[in-house]
Parts: C-alpha cells; structure tokens; sequence
C-alpha cells in the first residue's frame, strides 16, 4: 500500500511529491524550479554539511558575515576551511571590505571558494541585505569565479516591509547554491529541508548526499508533502508571521522600556525571523556576565560564538521564538536588572593606573 511504500527506501534526490509541492510553493516567490534542481536534505544543518564536503577542501577560503550562524562556522571548521569574516552594516554584508578581502587573499596565493550569506533575517543579527547588495554580491561572485552559498531558513517569515527577491533568482549562472528548511516553518523535529543547485553541481550533491545516509526520511516527506498539497503553505505563514510580529514587537517594547538609559546599548529591530541582535558598552563580557543571567533564570546566546576570530563579547542574540509576550517581557525585565547591576559593578571598580 501507499502507507508501507513510506517505510521504504527512497530516491536520493527526495520525494517527487514533495519537489513538484516545493516547486508550486515557491513559484510565486520568483523561484520557477524544475524537480531536478531540487535535492531534499535533512534539514539544511545536512545541505550545509554536502555543500561543504562537495566543494571545500583544507585552506580554501570562504567569505561569511560576521557575526554569523554559528553552526555553519562549526561545519566549515570541520573541513579545515579558512574562514574570512566580513563585518554587516544595517544593510547586510560591507562588501567593500569584502572585496578589500578577496584582493588580499588573490594576492597571497590562496584558492577562494565560496561566500556564505543569510540574506534575509540573518542570524544571529536579524539585518536583511539590500536588493541592492544582492545584486552587488551576485556580480562579485560572477567576477571572482565564487560560489555562493545562500542559506534562507526565514525568508518566508516576514512580518513587516518588502519581501526581496533571493539571490538564487537573480542567477542565472547557477551560481548560487540555496537552502530552504522546513525547521522555521513546520516543525523544527521534522528535519527536512531542500537543496537548489543546477548540474553539474547538483551532480555531485546527489552523490555526497548518497554516501551519507542513501536518502531523508520517507515518512517525513510524505508528512509534509500531504500538508502543502492538502493545506498549503500561505495560510499557516500567515498565522506564524502574525505571532513571531507580536513577539517582536513584546522583545522590542521590552528593550525601550528596561533596559539602561544613556548607556549606548543597542540592538537591531527585524522585520522577520526569530532573532535580533544586543550590543552592550565594551566593558561589558557577555561570556562572564551568562552565569549571573542564569541565576535570574534567563539566558541568550554569546556575542563571540558567531564571530570567526572571537570579537563580540560585549555582543549577544536574543530569540523571541518560543515564549509568549509576556515571558518575553519579563525575560528582558530580568536581563535588562542583570546588565545594569553589570554595569554598576564595572563603574565601581578602581581604574587601573
């Protein structure tokens, strides 16, 4: 029957179901896709691990925002990539000193690879790059011969301004390497995502894909197939899009509301995703300042984990996923005494001749 056929192995590439529904949902968001540019993975966790294995070999470089997602330096760290951080402005990457960088490593004789990016909602900061930055980075990429690994977990959880178009739909060189995930936007445990990649790279992603685990979980593929065919996508984004705006809006009030005045703390104001970004005065660790955070039964996410060389200690990111507005308020009333005390006990120490 249909229902043992998903216990079954299955094609390396993924469901057809599931592409042809993928496809159909992200035809109206400029992607117009065809089922062979599509590999399902196991979560874009796995799509981050092929395209890595595929492509990056000890010492090539890789371009990533700095800060950046933390797991993704993890991966690259795993195949002894070098990793090369580039700071983001309010509009995404500087790609000034993205090309001062890639100037610098020509001129050192090293291999450039790849760019990594998260346009949209970045994590950890929550900036979205311009479309004028898209189309910059994409025309770098075309003259420098790089890749670009666009990673887009929350492009459809915008909940205020103008969607942009990605990056993968502005290439027409197959370029650009995108990663969708269903973690965002179904459920996190499902651990699906999909892969879009034009031959030959799609080529060799089938195969590393193929030598790690042979296929993602059938049952899982269905699971999500029957829900966009039967249900759709649009309605549920709606829905999710209006309570993660709620909690935003609660982290955001929170912030102007607690936190000190006149400090020059300061922190980013998404308009979507599940992430935004605090920068506190330097004198500020977050690293040492966690454990008092904790004893106040509230936490976040330290600065440095998302930096390549480790700055950031007076950075953090704060998540407005999961608790209602009111824990969110009350998690920021917390964070916010613990900073302040923080402060108060940096200003009361002797300085140091």
């Amino acid at each position: 029957s249909h229902y043992e056929n998903v216990l079954q192995y299955g094609l390396t590439e993924g469901s057809l179901t599931l592409r042809r529904a993928v496809a159909d949902w992200l035809r109206p968001h400029g992607l117009d896709l065809s089922v062979d540019q599509m590999l399902v993975t196991t979560a874009s966790q796995q799509a981050l691990d092929l395209v890595s294995k595929a492509f990056l070999n000890e010492g090539d470089v890789i371009f990533v925002e700095a800060p950046t997602y933390l797991a993704a330096l993890q991966t690259f760290n795993l195949f002894e990539a070098d990793k090369i951080g580039i700071p983001l402005e309010d509009d995404g990457m500087d790609l000034d000193i993205l090309e001062q960088e890639i100037t610098k490593a020509r001129r050192e004789g090293k291999t450039l690879k790849a760019i990594y990016v998260i346009p949209d909602f970045q994590n950890p900061s929550g900036i979205t790059m311009s479309l004028e930055k898209r189309k910059r980075l994409l025309e770098i990429a075309r003259r420098e011969e790089l890749l670009i690994f666009e990673d887009d977990p929350y492009g459809q959880l915008r909940f205020a301004g103008e969607s942009l178009p990605s990056i993968r739909s502005l290439d027409d060189e197959g370029r650009v390497l995108l990663m969708i995930t269903f973690s965002k936007v179904l459920a996190a445990g499902m651990r699906l995502g999909v892969l879009i990649a034009d031959d030959p790279f799609m080529d060799v992603l089938v195969r590393v894909k193929q030598a790690t685990d042979l296929c993602t979980s059938k049952l899982t593929q269905h699971i999500a197939a029957r829900y966009i065919n039967e249900y759709g996508m649009e309605e549920h984004l709606k829905t999710i899009r209006e309570v993660y705006h709620a909690k935003r809006d609660a982290m955001v009030s929170a912030l102007e509301k607690y936190m000190p005045r006149d400090e020059g703390i300061t922190w980013t104001n998404p308009e979507g995703g599940l992430f935004l970004w605090v920068r506190l005065p330097e004198v500020i660790d977050t690293e040492k300042m966690f454990p008092r955070a904790l004893e106040s039964k509230v936490a976040y996410v330290i600065g440095n984990a998302f930096y390549v060389d480790g700055s950031g200690r007076n950075e953090m990111r704060l998540s407005f996923s999961l608790g209602t507005p009111e824990r969110i308020e009350e998690g920021i009333r917390r964070l916010a005494k613990v900073v302040s005390e923080e402060l108060a006990a940096k200003r009361a120490q002797p300085v140091s001749a």
